[in-house]
């Protein structure tokens, strides 16, 4: 009873309350691995990672099994130790949930393939990050002379072969097949990764990447921006996206959703905040939640086409000059980009964004604004505002050359 209260507590983002419960579930029961690694969990949350490491390390001693091995692996990201991370992330594997991972492991597939698929797995946003191991991959790909093939989401193909056209061998980029009866999608035989391993088969996190031609590290390339109106002396265009993926299903996606996501009162306040300081929003928000913003509808200058794909998304982010998002696809689409970005984070953030930090190493052209443990977006939203206040010169000679580069070209 106790271990259940513990769970739907930290399921609710109690992680608090959930704390106390899960203490004492442990000394109640101390052969148990669970209370240990929901410890773990709310430890994670609480950005007391280092307690976090110790808990899962003791749940790990009673029962080493793959769902704790993979929370464990989160936390690590957030200590940056990302070599035993990304080895223990490759137990995902063992888990129901998944089909097998490949014989003989992922570093062997890798080097032994003579046509390789790359697959995307888990969302749009870790999709997108970890793209950033493709350009090492197709080095090593050409002096082996190997063939790669990356399999993603529709939405992304397009952006994709435009995005990586750079490389002097890109990867053939398609659709990933729709899942099988069983949920595995179909198998390419022993061919097969995930993009997610390529970290465990390659190193280098976080940033493996050839640094791009403005020394952002940049590895989405040449995406033009989308056609607006334009001219001398335009307002600073700002994109907004103030919600995470609507994933309402299970318990864990639900509560990332709602605790990444603006409510509407901070939404209207951010939109109005940008009109007042004389800048132009631009509307960035996919999905249903792009309903929150009708109250001040009619002050967005600008706005991605609601069926349009990653790629027209981009064309569109092209063109701001600077976009504020939740943590989102829509984040890490700005940074692979090389594109000015303030993010909004939870107080319980990912641990891909470290703790205190207003930077991030895996993109160096986003600005962290971060969430105190009270939970408010109001002051986040308040002192993104004021940070706006401060760069609107800076954002104005950078709409200023925008509007001249177009002009002329």
């Amino acid at each position: 009873m106790i271990l259940r209260a513990a769970n739907a507590l930290w399921l609710s983002d109690q992680p608090e309350e959930a704390l106390v419960l899960y203490r004492r579930a442990s000394l109640l029961v101390p052969s148990s691995p669970a209370p240990l690694m929901g410890l773990g969990n709310c430890l994670r949350d609480l950005n007391r990672f280092e307690a976090a490491d110790r808990a899962f390390r003791a749940s790990r001693q009673l029962l080493d099994g793959p769902e704790v091995a993979c929370n464990h692996a989160s936390v690590l990201i957030g200590l940056e130790a990302y070599g035993e991370a990304y080895a223990l992330a490759e137990r995902r594997f063992e888990l129901s949930s998944h089909a097998p991972g490949p014989e003989g492991g992922v570093a062997a597939v890798v080097a032994a393939a003579r046509r390789l698929h790359v697959r995307t797995e888990q969302g749009l946003g870790d999709g997108l990050q970890y793209l950033r191991w493709i350009p090492p991959l197709m080095e090593q790909a050409a002096v082996r002379g190997q063939r790669v093939v990356l399999e993603v989401e529709p939405s992304l193909v397009a952006l994709l072969q435009v995005g990586l056209a750079w490389l002097s061998q890109p990867p053939e980029v398609r659709a990933r097949p729709e899942p099988d009866a069983d949920g595995a999608g179909d198998s390419t035989g022993r061919n097969l990764v995930s993009l997610l391993s390529l970290p465990a088969a390659l190193g280098g996190a976080p940033c493996p990447q050839p640094p791009g031609p403005d020394g952002q590290g940049t590895y989405l390339r040449d995406l033009d921006p989308a056609a607006c109106a334009d001219g001398y002396g335009r307002p600073p265009r700002i994109g907004l996206t103030w919600a995470s993926g609507r994933k309402l299903s299970d318990g864990f996606t639900c509560r990332e959703y709602r605790k990444r996501s603006l409510p509407a009162a901070a939404l209207v306040r951010l939109v109005q905040g940008v009109v007042a300081l004389g800048c132009e929003p631009v509307l960035l928000q996919q999905g249903e939640d792009r309903q929150l913003a009708e109250p001040v509808g009619d002050l967005f200058g600008g706005a991605i086409d609601p069926t349009g794909d990653f790629l027209a998304t981009a064309r569109v982010l092209a063109g701001t000059d600077l976009v504020i998002t939740v943590d989102t696809a829509m984040a890490h689409l700005a940074g692979a980009m090389g594109h000015p970005a303030w993010v909004l984070l939870p107080f319980s953030a990912d641990p891909r964004w470290l703790r205190q930090r207003h930077d991030s190493p895996w993109y160096p052209s986003l600005r962290l604004f971060r969430q105190a443990d009270d939970r408010d977006w109001r002051l986040v939203v308040e002192t993104v505002l004021q940070a706006l206040q401060r760069s609107r010169r800076r954002l104005r000679i950078r709409a200023s050359k925008a509007s001249a580069a177009r002009f002329t070209s």
